[in-house]
């Protein structure tokens, strides 16, 4: 091949010989053959029940949809597990996983007919892609997108983290990050998450165990679990790993063990923020979420930017606030209605038969909603008041109106669209809903402030509940405020009227530090807040003294559509909770607690006024710069992650694609480069140490597959050896050999022939090394 004899050895050609030798030939020996089915198995067994306590732990909190989303991505994990172990292509391992994506969103969204929800899934992602590109903001594309999107980071997650523990034989990452993923729902979010933490530490260990014994075991083909020594290390290993669980245990069991504080993050930053130049009194700035509308009741407090995306329009003869959901159990920062029961309601019938169209305290009017973006169940339908029929507008391509499944709960006035018949989605719906038109002095003839004995004992038992943490001095604020008021609308009065008062309206706010109740920070630490934050404190407050209340969220009056009229344009940004107190023979009264902010009807408040008014403009206080916006710039995280538990889950969740991915890039970097040389110009094709220093992987991943060469033997002695000479590449590694030692004492610069033979050869074997 090269004409010069490689026996006559150079200076420079020997230390090249060494250097570049030293590349490859010292790694680690793998065993020749793979291990046994039975491993890969358990080991991607375990493997699921760990990746389920990265999903467990947010689903376990009852809010409605979660056993589904468990299920799904359970099923979806399970799936994604069997895959990896399947020997397919790369290209056929993207395109399956991408097949299980999808259908997992179907699953989780398609309700009770999840092939009808495909055929419409793609107007839908054409419309979130027009959206996007109108708007360029995420929060601009539907749920199901969301969902989609998060399913294939899952998927990619799931991909990467079985390759790293089979092929690296490592879970110590994946674990770590699993560990630390926890501790942030715990330290953040407020997660009960010890029983996860817990099980964690179990499935790394037996997971580790597996593994170890896999080291222990090179080179031996079947090892079978009967014989000594590997039934005795497999109980012993499971003994340990549930003994050291268990220990974890026993302290509790023993005695009582206070719950932790909080690392509050939040906390951190303020000391950083006074650090760097801020007072206690001053707001930080923050990275926030966007203002909208979500069924999803997570901790308040959360920092946010005023929205603007279209939501819904609505015609109606009079201005209203848009009703969506009501909460009665308020457990110190969050709002939930665990016992909220729905029934199942025909759009054809009245949803109330107790004579509310006769009240003297209410009046009938009709409204039309047209939203935005296509709805689909289950997700409740907005309402201006108490409804009492609903028709959809929709039709279908036999032109046809729509019949949708409905759920109405009579108690909270508020309807859920539960699903189809039909595979169409709805856009626009009619309802006629009751209206208060209660003056104020009716109201204060309908019930004395400290006066219970006229309220049923259901609305007692549900609506002045507070939790047993609630600090005494808020029922003693409470007391302060609403003493000397008479009648209950008084105290309502009394109580808005402090807010407004004694708290701020802002939009840059925090989470309070775990173990802070929402209200007392608010009224106590902070004084300043949003619509959360006033209509809960109000809430609290009047229970406190006996008045049942109950919090509301949906949407405020939106703005008049100046083309038509009568017409009201609802975005993102009027996302909005307020309180609805009840008063005995007129029922559930609604009460506006943010300053700013005018409700429409149940207060007296002129209506027309009321569409005039609007909340006052927010003037967030500027960053100084240099030190300032280095520590408004760290507390933005830590908000962020507080106010969103799944962007904890994200970052660990790219951390880790990245350490994979780094770890794949190490892998296929030989293949890489060869490939690179042989595309590489005409004029200047690489020299002798360029060709040497590309190829020299291809002897690391011989010493990974077969062994290291001993002490001693020559190149071509090594490619000779029983180990390789037995292998289906051991005419190609031979060849190698003796290319590679007559390149390295041949001529400087070879011919191009030769050299483009001598790095396909190489490329070919860098190939089929690297494959698992």
């Amino acid at each position: 091949m090269w004409e010069r004899s490689y026996r006559n050895t150079s200076t420079s050609g020997l230390k090249s010989a060494e250097e570049i030798s030293s590349l490859g030939l010292d790694a680690k020996a793998n065993p020749s053959k793979k291990e046994p089915a039975v491993y890969s198995i358990s080991i991607s067994a375990i493997l699921l029940l760990l990746s389920l306590e990265w999903i467990y732990p947010i689903t376990s909190s009852g809010q409605q949809g979660s056993e589904r989303f468990l299920a799904v991505m359970a099923g979806l994990t399970g799936a994604l597990l069997i895959a990896g172990l399947l020997r397919v292509g790369w290209i056929m391992g993207i395109l399956l996983r991408l097949c299980m994506a999808l259908t997992a969103l179907c699953l989780m969204y398609g309700g009770s007919d999840p092939a009808g929800w495909a055929l419409e899934y793609p107007g839908t992602w054409m419309e979130d892609i027009r959206s996007f590109m109108e708007s360029r903001r995420f929060y601009s594309i539907s749920t199901e997108t969301r969902g989609l999107l998060m399913m294939c980071g899952w998927s990619m997650l799931m991909a990467s983290v079985q390759s790293l523990v089979l092929m690296r034989r490592s879970v110590m990452l994946f674990g770590g990050a699993t560990l630390l993923y926890l501790l942030l729902l715990e330290t953040l979010a407020g997660l009960d998450v010890y029983a996860s933490v817990v099980r964690s530490v179990l499935w790394i260990l037996l997971i580790q165990a597996i593994l170890q014994l896999l080291r222990l075991l090179e080179g031996v083909t079947a090892p079978t679990f009967r014989r000594y020594p590997f039934g005795r290390w497999c109980a012993v290993a499971v003994a340990a790993a549930v003994g050291m669980v268990l220990i974890s245990v026993v302290p509790g069991r023993v005695a009582t063990v206070p719950g932790p504080e909080r690392l509050s993050l939040d906390q951190m930053g303020e000391r950083l923020a006074r650090w760097a130049g801020y007072t206690p009194n001053s707001s930080i700035p923050a990275s926030a979420s966007i203002t909208g509308y979500s069924t999803v009741d997570a901790p308040m407090g959360s920092p946010l930017v005023q929205g603007d995306a279209i939501f819904f329009t609505a015609r109606s003869p009079e201005v209203t606030y848009w009703r969506g959901e009501t909460r009665s159990y308020y457990n110190g920062s969050t709002w939930s209605d665990p016992g909220q029961g729905f029934q199942e309601a025909s759009p054809a019938a009245l949803f109330r038969t107790d004579g509310w169209e006769n009240q003297a305290y209410w009046t009938r009017i009709r409204q039309t909603v047209t939203l935005k973006r296509a709805w689909r169940g289950p997700n409740p339908l907005f309402t201006g008041g108490v409804p009492l029929n609903l028709s959809f507008q929709d039709e279908n391509d036999s032109n046809e109106k729509s019949r949708f499944s409905l759920l109405s709960n009579a108690d909270s006035a508020t309807l859920w669209l539960a699903g189809s018949s039909n595979r169409e989605p709805i856009k626009t719906y009619t309802t006629d809903v009751m209206i208060p038109t209660a003056t104020p002095e009716q109201l204060r003839l309908l019930g004395k402030a400290s006066s219970t004995s006229q309220d049923p004992a259901k609305i007692r038992r549900t609506y002045l509940q507070l939790p047993a943490s609630l600090p005494e001095r808020v029922r003693s604020l409470a007391s302060d405020i609403i003493q000397g008021s008479e009648t209950r609308y008084d105290a309502v009065q009394a109580v808005r009227t402090y807010l407004e008062e004694h708290a701020e309206y802002t939009l840059d706010t925090r989470m309070p530090p775990r173990g802070t109740d929402f209200v007392d920070d608010f009224l106590f630490v902070t004084g300043e807040g949003y619509c959360n934050h006033f209509s809960t404190a109000m809430v609290v407050l009047l229970r406190a003294e006996g008045i049942p209340a109950r919090w509301v969220k949906g949407f405020g009056a939106g703005v008049p559509d100046p083309e038509v009229s009568g017409q009201y344009i609802i975005t993102q940004g009027d996302a909005h909770s307020w309180v609805e107190v009840y008063f005995p023979g007129a029922g559930w009264m609604p009460f506006e607690a943010t300053p700013g902010f005018a409700m429409p009807q149940g207060e007296g408040t002129d209506a027309a006024a009321a569409a005039e008014a609007q909340p006052g403009e927010l003037n967030p206080p500027q960053s100084g710069g240099g030190l300032e916006s280095a520590g408004a710039w760290l507390l933005a995280p830590a908000r962020a992650l507080a106010a969103e538990p799944w962007l904890a889950a994200a970052l660990a969740a790219a951390a880790l694609l990245a350490a994979a991915g780094t770890v794949r890039m190490r892998r296929l970097r030989p293949a890489l480069r060869i490939r690179l040389l042989l595309a590489w110009p005409r004029s200047s094709f690489p020299d002798r140490e360029r060709l040497l220093s590309a190829a020299a992987p291809v002897w690391a991943a011989l010493a990974r597959r077969y062994g290291p060469r001993p002490p001693g033997m020559t190149l071509r002695e090594y490619a000779a050896s029983p180990a390789l000479a037995a292998g289906t590449d051991s005419a190609d590694i031979a060849r190698f050999a003796a290319d590679w030692e007559r390149l390295l004492y041949g001529p400087d610069r070879p011919l191009r022939v030769d050299s483009l033979d001598f790095l396909r050869r190489a490329l070919r074997l860098a190939r089929r090394l690297q494959a698992p």
